[in-house]
Order: structure tokens, then C-alpha cells, then sequence
């Protein structure tokens, strides 16, 4: 008779229990290694992103001035494209006008839907009230203008004439919402700031810089 039988009997089933357990733990964390790993190449696949916003022209085609105040339409081109895979519902957005640091108009723009991968373009127009213009518009000032401004050409008319000018900024906020997977809801906002300079005498647009 093998020496010591009731250890070893009571050894076997001790030592399959603690490998039952170990595969177990094992498997545990393969799945939540797998269920991370899954998490996470949905994330970067679908992640949301703020909308891009390109500013593509300015006017300003009515324009009076009387006593030191001007007041003018303004009317502005922009695209806005959605970066992600799922539709974007804009809403709460709005075009914003400034002059001297102080708000002189805004708009609110309708909501609506992009879908994914795709621009949409708004084009804005409102009438902006009379407002007071300070002395420092009687004072020449150079506007730079990018690739996204007038040509090249219009600009070095107006760097080389130092024509006279007034600036105002322009605000375009996009806010929105990207679900995502159907699922998640995420909240996305993005804006664009022009500086535009304007002629005092009859409002063109001398150039503009986003």
C-alpha cells in the first residue's frame, strides 16, 4: 500500500480547484483586455470633433453713414464642415458683430443637420444698426489679408494706397450635438473670429483676416 493515501487524495481535488480558479482569472481578464482594447479603437474611430469653420467672403452691401454714426448690412459666406462619421445637429448658433470691443448686431442662425464627412455652407445676412464711429477710423490703417481674403492683388492696392479704414470683428459660433453609435450624445462647439476692415466713406471691404 503507497504511503500516506489520504494527502494524496485529499491533495487532488485542492490542486484542480486552484486551476480552475487561475483559468478563470485568466479568461476574466482576457475579456476585459479584448472589451478595452475594443473601447478604445471605437473611441479613436468615432470620437467626436468640434466642426471646422473657413469664413470665405464679407460684404457689406448697404451702407450709410450721417453725423458720425454708420449703419450697414452684413452679409457673410462660411462653410462648415463636419470631421465626424456620425450626423451633426447644430443648434443655438449664431453670427456676432462687433465694433471698438462692443457688440453693434448679431443673428441667430436656424438649426439644422450635417451629415458626416460633409460641409455645409451659411450664408448669413442682417442689418446692423447706426453706431457711433470713433476718431480712430480717420486714421489709415494697413489690413492684412491671407489666402482666404480678397487677392493678392486687392491687397497690396490697399497696403500701397493706406487707405483709410474702420475694423469690425465678426463672431461665427456653431454649437451642436454628435451622436455617436446611436448611443452616445456629445456636445461640440466651435468658432471663428474675423478682424475686416471697411472704408468709413462708402463701406467696401478692404480685407480681411480669420
Amino acid at each position: 500500500m503507497p504511503p500516506y493515501p489520504n494527502y494524496y487524495a485529499a491533495a487532488r481535488p485542492s490542486s484542480s480547484s486552484s486551476s480552475a480558479v487561475a483559468s478563470c482569472l485568466v479568461a476574466l481578464l482576457f475579456l476585459l483586455l479584448a472589451a478595452g482594447g475594443a473601447a478604445a479603437a471605437l473611441f479613436l474611430l468615432y470620437r467626436p470633433q468640434a466642426p471646422a469653420i473657413v469664413v470665405t467672403a464679407v460684404q457689406l452691401p448697404a451702407f450709410t453713414t450721417a453725423n458720425g454714426t454708420v449703419a450697414f448690412t452684413f452679409q457673410q459666406l462660411a462653410s462648415v464642415r463636419n470631421p465626424n462619421r456620425s450626423p451633426l445637429a447644430h443648434y443655438d448658433s449664431s453670427l456676432h458683430v462687433a465694433y471698438a470691443g462692443g457688440e453693434v448686431g448679431r443673428m441667430f442662425i436656424p438649426a439644422g443637420q450635417i451629415a458626416g464627412g460633409r460641409t455645409q455652407y451659411m450664408a448669413t445676412s442682417f442689418a446692423v444698426p447706426a453706431f457711433a464711429v470713433s476718431a480712430s477710423a480717420e486714421q489709415p490703417v494697413t489690413i492684412s489679408v491671407p489666402a482666404s481674403g480678397p487677392s493678392p492683388a486687392v491687397s497690396a492696392m490697399v497696403q500701397h494706397e493706406q487707405q483709410q479704414a474702420m475694423e469690425v470683428e465678426s463672431l461665427l459660433r456653431v454649437k451642436g450635438k454628435v451622436t455617436v453609435l446611436k448611443v452616445f450624445t456629445h456636445h461640440v462647439e466651435a468658432a471663428k473670429v474675423c478682424r475686416i476692415g471697411v472704408s468709413p466713406a462708402d463701406g467696401r471691404v478692404l480685407g480681411f483676416r480669420c
